[in-house]
This record gives structure tokens, C-alpha cells and sequence, in this order.
């Protein structure tokens, strides 16, 4: 028996951070760039395109 994916959706990219939503879940899960890397390549998951909020720092 197959398990269909997880559909996910990215909300905001910081830096070497990214927001996903996840069902039934109220808030976002922040993940690093490793993980998010694995998740897009997973078969477990499946990202639906929307525009995605960049935050840039504005450090002196």
C-alpha cells in the first residue's frame, strides 16, 4: 500500500531558514536548508507553488 505525499507549502525563505506549512497545523515548521533540500527531493512531499516571501537583513 502506497502512501500519497504530504502536501506542503513554503511560505517565507530567511536566510538558510524556510517556513512550511504543514496540514492541520496552526503554525509554520522552520527548517534549515539540509532538510528543506531532502524534503524537496523526498517523494514523501509535495510542494504546490505560490509566491514566496524572501526577508533580507539589513545589517551595517
Amino acid at each position: 500500500m502506497s502512501k500519497s505525499p504530504i502536501s506542503v507549502k513554503l511560505i517565507e525563505k530567511r536566510g538558510d531558514e524556510y517556513d512550511i506549512k504543514f496540514p492541520n497545523l496552526k503554525i509554520p515548521v522552520t527548517v534549515n536548508h539540509t532538510l528543506y533540500q531532502k524534503m524537496l527531493h523526498s517523494n514523501a512531499y509535495e510542494f504546490y507553488d505560490q509566491p514566496v516571501k524572501v526577508s533580507t537583513s539589513n545589517s551595517a
